[in-house]
């Protein structure tokens, strides 16, 4: 299941050197979302969630111009705990080779910029 993690410019600095990264919870395509679009394909589906994931990292720049950073989260069955409207609960961390990519929402755009794991920690000083 992917799942999108909106997160700090400093919280995806300390998930890149810890390798993995404790949450209680994550936005992911449950059942109860899937259900509410049904007019949608899985891929609209998971641009919704990621949009959804990029306004909620916006709060959480440290500076105006800094972009709003999501990861794409790869998730195992057995990680998950409950399912909830659009997010799962987790029973375990999740580790930095789950992840799928980055999305990026930069100030006064619409669309996410996407980036391939191996550019996130090239990139990392620019994202402030």
């Amino acid at each position: 299941m992917r799942a999108y993690l909106p997160l700090s410019h400093d919280e995806l600095a300390a998930f890149l050197n810890n390798g993995s990264k404790e949450l209680e919870s994550i936005l992911a395509p449950t059942p109860f979302y899937v259900g509410e679009n049904e007019d949608l394909d899985e891929e609209e589906i998971e641009y919704l969630l990621s949009l959804e994931a990029a306004q909620t990292s916006m709060q959480m720049r440290p500076s105006n111009k800094a972009p709003g950073i999501v990861l794409a989260i790869e998730l195992a069955a057995q990680q998950v705990n409950t399912v909830n409207e659009n997010s799962v609960t987790l029973n375990s961390p999740i580790t930095w080779e789950q992840v799928q990519c980055a999305l990026l929402l930069f100030p006064d755009e619409e669309e996410l910029i996407w980036f391939a794991t191996q550019e996130i920690e090239i990139n990392l000083g620019e994202w402030k």
